[in-house]
């Protein structure tokens, strides 16, 4: 288990190359998926699983009453990943907001880069009721899907149940049971699954928790939708 952190000037940022394909907008996805066998489940009960950092007045991540829990007061994105490679796969997790502030963004990873740079697929929601997908090149987190706002996040501090399809090219967000949105991208074909948070507010902090995270492995029924 590796965590690593970058400070960031621009956190959110449009994509200069728009190399993924947004799919057009629609009530439902435009592919169907198939969980097949279950490669990862945890409960965070366990604190071999996971690393435990301390970075002072900035930032805090550890396993804590029951789930793992990310703090950070600082303008960076961080993240957390898990040791092994996946290709296509459907991951699940519970993450709840436990600060005020509302204006942040958090989630789930894949793909990640084993080097822990940080590259990969972000899926990320916010307490303000927004969500997006992210391209992270190791500096910042890019534009797959812009932020749009969904009734379907409980907003402020709240408990969502966060689902990403990485499966191929294709990547999908589902939020609480309900896609919301979808993409297709090749920069990125396996890699890591983890666990962020991000803080784009000087002065202000970010806590959530994450519990139950399921990792499938999955494929695609193009036909299907």
């Amino acid at each position: 288990m590796r965590i690593h952190l970058y400070l960031v000037l621009i956190l959110l940022t449009a994509s200069c190359q728009p190399i993924a394909e947004r799919l057009g907008a629609s009530a439902g996805p435009s592919v169907a998926f198939t969980y097949l066998d279950l490669l990862y489940s945890d409960n965070f009960d366990d604190a071999r699983n996971w690393m435990t950092y301390a970075g002072g007045d900035n930032l805090h991540m550890a396993l804590q009453d029951g789930g793992y829990r990310i703090w950070l007061a600082t303008r960076q994105y961080v993240w957390t990943q898990l040791p092994d490679s996946y290709d296509d796969v459907v991951i699940e997790a519970d993450v709840r907001q436990l600060s005020d502030f509302d204006h942040n963004a958090y989630g789930i990873a894949c793909r990640l880069d084993p080097a822990n740079s940080g590259r990969g697929y972000y899926f990320l929601i916010g307490g303000d009721g927004y969500y997006s997908i992210r391209w992270s090149n190791g500096r910042s987190l890019d534009v797959i899907v812009s932020a749009k706002p969904s009734g379907l996040i409980n907003q402020g501090s709240s408990a969502n149940r966060i689902k990403a399809i990485c499966v191929g090219e294709y990547l999908a967000l589902w939020i609480n049971g309900q896609f919301v949105a979808e993409a297709r991208d090749s920069r990125a074909s396996d890699g890591a699954v983890g666990l962020s948070a991000v803080m784009n507010y000087a002065g202000k902090a970010v806590e959530v928790t994450f519990d139950d995270l399921k990792i499938w492995r999955s494929a695609l029924d193009e036909h299907g939708g």
